[in-house]
Formats: structure tokens, sequence, C-alpha cells
């Protein structure tokens, strides 16, 4: 039935009295005085922090070091460490050295091709290059790959092709040579990617809230501790304790023979990297009582560390700042490595990022920025950015989704698990190993398929794993993965209204309000008609247009999927039309029109747009900051949007842009 209360609905989007009149009569000009600054904030650490941060408290999963002492990969032997650190590591499983001996005369490219990264004849297309390494007479490549069976090739001066002389196995590429053949088989979860195994002692505490409108975990002002947590808190700590007690060797550099200063190094040591910052004197000598006064050297180590995780220290982030002649306060050298370290790794800072605040080399814009792209360009930077994209597409949890096992027999959490990795990859592949473009978020002809997932989307899976090219008429990008689809679903049919809010608030940014209370369901029309048809009185009713006017015709047109993404053409015997009307992308109100007759022509409209541009600005800007914008963030943001324009809208220097706003490194 319809709603009764035709003010209530109109009411309900009564931003868009608002969006009319900056459409006909422009914004007002933005005035930036420069203090425009977050608060100072004390931020708890969330489930996925807490699990990553202990895990790298206790260096858990980290390989042993050679010990040499190094300053570039070349100074270690290349193909199987790293140098981090200032110490030679062994590569962590899932990063691979792609090692050429230097042909003669030197070339002037050298690049890997293969099925994981759709064989691209040129670097600009997509190739990984290889970097010349006089001093070992090598061209050498490391990347972070995913468990599965690849095929590749180098390629010289983007012309000669190449199998892999150092690797014997391989399989005919069908023109009379080899293609050479790499398995990788991480057996820990997690162990991907460069990410060190994954550990879950948080799974018990409360989940996060997250206030209207805010997509992601790391809420600054949702993070209360509750009585619920400090029991949580209470168990944990015992199983930290346990875990310490068992990577003794590496935390505790020192004899037990030599209790008192092995105490001494415990609590400087182990305090250092728990706080995030050196310990006062004071904090040092009452961890030192608290040791000294246990019976035996595993009960001091297990009070100590106990202590240090209860510690409001080790759970909160803190942001508090060092009061400035102006009256702001500037972040200490060490808050804005764990600010750093924690907007791109979801961790604590490592040793190099903890010795630069200690050095106080982190004082000046140039410098974060530095700290930055190094983060960045770690395989460890990988998870964070896969945590946000979920999150910014709300398809975290697709593998749990229900499903009617008469209408969707297919259906499985290993389907859903499968859907949200392809997701996953796909924004891992575009940022870290691809062209970084946010458009190709939309657009790209090609994804990352099991047989399973292969099977729904009616696509050709390459030999061995890799990218899939997708159907074209079909399927582009992430606005056609089957996490996106069966997310914005109901159980047992497609929603074009769920569907259509999603482009307008995670991808435009278009906020149309709450609804009515009495704005009612599903209208109640012949149940052999499309769900397109019986949602149309949406927009025919006059009571509810004002809302669905900008909701159903965007939806609409993606009808042709089903619940849990299977493409179709009919629906209880009726034929479903391809098309839709992306119309206000910029704004609402703005009377702009956008048709079209595919999805994957809905993505390209969408991506091209100024909407979706500032759109992801301004979702990275929530994530790092962990808070809505208000009004305070207007400059901020008109300062971001514009470094991402003028960056061709890669999405790898709009999370370096954040670092150089002021509101990174100051507060009011």
């Amino acid at each position: 039935m319809p709603p009764q209360n035709p003010a209530a609905c109109q009411g309900a989007c009564a931003r868009d009295v608002t969006a009319y009149i900056l459409a006909q009569f422009g914004a007002p000009p933005l005035v930036c005085k420069g203090d425009e600054l977050p608060p100072r904030r004390l931020r708890l650490l969330n489930r996925r922090e807490y699990n990553a941060t202990i895990r790298d408290l206790l260096r858990l999963g980290e390989d042993a070091s050679t010990g040499a002492s190094c300053s570039t990969d070349a100074d270690c032997n290349i193909s199987e460490e790293s140098c981090v650190a200032g110490a030679c590591q062994q590569d962590p499983c899932g990063l691979h050295t792609f090692v050429l001996p230097a042909p003669s005369p030197l070339p002037t490219t050298v690049h890997v091709a293969g099925s994981f990264n759709g064989w691209p004849g040129t670097v600009a297309a997509g190739g990984w290059k290889m970097t010349h390494v006089p001093s070992k007479g090598l061209y050498v490549a490391k990347k972070a790959l995913q468990n599965g069976d690849y095929s590749y090739k180098f390629v010289i001066n983007e012309a000669t092709w190449i199998s892999d002389p150092g690797n014997p196995k391989g399989e005919p590429d069908g023109f009379g040579g080899q293609n050479s053949l790499l398995s990788v088989a991480c057996s820990a979860p997690g162990g991907t990617g460069g990410a060190p195994p994954e550990l879950d002692l948080a799974k018990s505490f409360p989940v996060e809230s997250r206030p209207k409108g805010f997509s992601y975990d790391n809420s600054a002002t949702a993070g209360l501790v509750t009585s619920i947590h400090v029991e949580q808190y209470l168990k944990a700590s015992a199983q930290v304790a346990k875990l310490a007690l068992g990577n003794a060797a590496k935390l505790l550099p020192c004899s037990p023979a030599t209790e008192s200063a092995c105490r001494t190094t415990l609590v400087q040591q182990l305090g250092r990297r728990a706080f995030r910052r050196p310990l006062t004197a004071a904090e040092s000598a009452r961890y030192e009582k608290l040791a000294s006064l246990q019976d035996g050297h595993e009960t001091a180590v297990e009070a100590v560390v106990r202590a240090l995780v209860l510690s409001p220290h080790f759970l909160y982030r803190s942001e508090v700042g060092v009061p400035q002649p102006d009256g702001t306060f500037r972040l200490s050298p060490h808050e804005i490595a764990t600010a750093l370290s924690y907007a791109f790794w979801g961790t604590m800072p490592d040793d190099e990022l903890a010795a630069a605040a200690d050095s106080g080399a982190l004082a000046s814009p140039d410098a974060i920025e530095a700290q930055a792209r190094r983060l960045l360009a770690s395989p460890r930077a990988r998870p964070a950015l896969a945590a946000f994209s979920a999150q910014w597409l709300g398809i975290e949890g697709v593998p749990s989704l229900a499903r009617s096992s008469v209408l969707y027999p297919g259906w499985s959490a290993a389907l859903g698990e499968a859907m949200l990795d392809e997701s996953r990859r796909l924004v891992e592949h575009v940022v870290f190993d691809g062209t970084g473009k946010l458009e190709e978020l939309l657009t790209a002809d090609y994804s990352f398929l099991d047989p399973q997932l292969a099977s729904v989307y009616g696509a050709s899976l390459p030999s061995g794993a890799g990218k899939a090219q997708l159907p074209p008429e079909r399927r582009a990008g992430l606005l056609t993965h089957g996490s996106v689809l069966a997310s914005t679903s109901h159980s047992d049919q497609s929603s074009p209204i769920r569907r259509g809010l999603f482009v307008r608030e995670r991808l435009l940014c278009q906020d149309l309000g709450q609804p009515p209370a009495n704005a009612g369901g599903v209208p109640e029309v012949d149940p052999k008609a499309t769900t397109r048809e019986r949602f149309r009185q949406h927009s025919s009713d006059p009571t509810c247009r004002s809302c669905h006017q900008y909701i159903d015709e965007v939806g609409f047109g993606m009808e042709r999927f089903d619940a849990i993404g299977r493409y179709r053409t009919e629906e209880n015997g009726q034929p479903i039309p391809p098309d839709g009307d992306m119309n206000d992308v910029e704004g609402l109100g703005t009377g702009t029109k956008g048709a079209y007759t595919s999805l994957p022509e809905l993505a390209s409209i969408v991506a091209r747009s100024e909407a979706f541009h500032g759109c992801f600005a301004r979702q990275a800007y929530r994530f790092a900051h962990g808070a809505m914008e208000g009004d305070a963030d207007r400059c901020a943001l008109q300062a971001l949007e514009g470094r991402f324009e003028a960056s061709g809208y890669d999405v790898r220097e709009l999370w370096v842009a954040i670092t150089r706003l002021p509101g990174f490194a100051a507060r009011r």
C-alpha cells in the first residue's frame, strides 16, 4: 500500500530542495582559513586492528632474519630475501621474486607478463617492470601473488618473449615456445600477499558500531569500552601472554639467567612497541616492579605482557598532540607514525617507522609523505586496502548471506567467499599491480574468478589462475560483481531499491535521508509480474516520487541480474528490459539524464562522473580519519579532491595526499 502521509515521504528527500537551489544558483564561495582541523581524541583499536597489532607486537609469523645488515634488497640474497628495517629478512610466502640474468647488450626494458596480469605486451599496459641490479647482474621484480597456478614469460624491449631460464617447469605456449609455470601455495590464512598469518583473538569482542552513513569499522566516536570489552580483553590478555612465551626467542634478546637485566629489557623494548612510543621512567619502573614481584621468569613475562596489552596506552591510539603557539595541537612524532601505520597497514608501526619517530624525522610533510609511500609500496598495504574496499562496498557479509535454497540451490558460503575474494583481488590488482586509476574499478573488462564463480558468470577461465575476461555485454568492474549484486538483494528476490541506493549512497555519496516509517515494502501486485513491474509503483505514485525518482530508474537497469548475481533475460516468464536511467548523476535535482541499456554502460556513466571521483575521495578520507566529514572538513576535502584530480585519479596518490592535509598531523 502507498504511504498515507505524502508530506512524510517528501520530507525524507528535503535535501532535494537544497540540491536544486545549488544547481540553479551555485554554491556559496568556500573560504578556507587553514584552521579547520579534527578534534583531539583517543581511538580504540577495533577487532581487525587489535588482531594485527598483537600479531606484530609478538612478531608472530615473522621469518627469521639472516642478520646481515643492508640498505637495499641488492645487499641480500635477492631471490629469497628483502631488506627490511636495515636487515636481510626471508621473503614471506606469496612474495615471489622473478629473476632474469641481465642480457647483453642491456635492454631498455624487461617486464613480466603472465596469467596473473593478463599477458600485457608493454609496461604501460600492465606489465610488471623488472629492475636492473648491476651488482648482481640481474633483472628483478618482487610481486605478491595469491595462491594458485600461473604461467608467465619475460618480455625484452616489449618485443621479445622468452621463458624463465631459471625455471625448469614449463608448458607449450601454442606458438612453438614454452611458458614458464609457477605454483603458489601458502598454507597459513592471510599468509599471501606478504601478510603474516591470521590471528583472531578478538572474535568475541563486541562488534564495532557504525554511525549512520559511516561504512567503516574504525569510527573514532563509536569506540567506547563496555563491561563486555573488559571481560574479553582480560581473556585475550591471557592468550597473548602464552603466545609471547612461545615466541620468547624473538621478543627477549637476553638471557633469563640475568633476571633483573632481562626484565628491564623486556619492559623497555616490548613496552615501547606496545605503547607505540618510549615508556616514561615512571612507567618503566612500575612494570619492572610488577615483574620483580612474580615467582620465576616465565611468570614475570606473563604478568608484564598482560599488563601492557590491558593498558589504555595499548588499546587506544592517541591523537592528542602537543600544544602549539597558535592554539592548535601538533601530533607527536610517535602519534604521526601510529596514524601512518594504521592508515596504510592497519597495525602498529614497524621498526623503521618507529625509528623515524624516535629520531624526530617526521617533522615535515615531505618526510611524512616519504614514509607513506614506503608503507604503500609494501605488500603489507594490501590487507588494509582490502578491508577498506569491502567496507566501502558493504560486501563484508556476503559469505554469510541467506538465500532461498529453492530459488538458488547453487548458493553457498563458499560461493559468497569467492565473490568477496574476487572484489578484493580486483581492487588490489588495479591499485598495486595495474594502472592505479579509479575508473578501472568500475570499467575493468576482466576479473579474478574460481571455477564456481566463473560458472555463475558464464565466463571462461584461462589456463591456471589469473585474469578472466568477462562477457563484455554483461559485466565490467565492481558494479557487476556477484558480491555487490548479492549484497543488494533480498533472500528470495533482487531489489532495484537496494541497488539504486547502493549507487547513490556508496558510489556517489548522495544522501536521500531516512524513508518515512510508513513507506511500506514491495507493492501488492500481480505475483507473476517482474520485480521491476512490482516496484514501478514507487515512481508512479506522487506520494513517493520525490525519493524514488532517484532510486528506481537506477536499480531497474540492474534487474537482469538475480539475487546471487546470475545474468537472466526473463523473470516469471516475462522479459526483463535492460534499460535504466542514471539521472542526476552529478547531484540530486540537477536535472541531468543518463540513460543506459546495460550494466557495463551504467558503470561507465558512474565511473566518468565527477560525483564518483569526489565521493571516493570522501570515502577514503572517512576511513583514514575514522569519522564522517563535517563543515570543518570542507576545505580539506576540496584540497584532497584537487590533488586526486591532478594525479589523474590515481588511488595510490589519493592515499598519499591524505597524509599531506593539515588535519593529518594537527588537531584543534
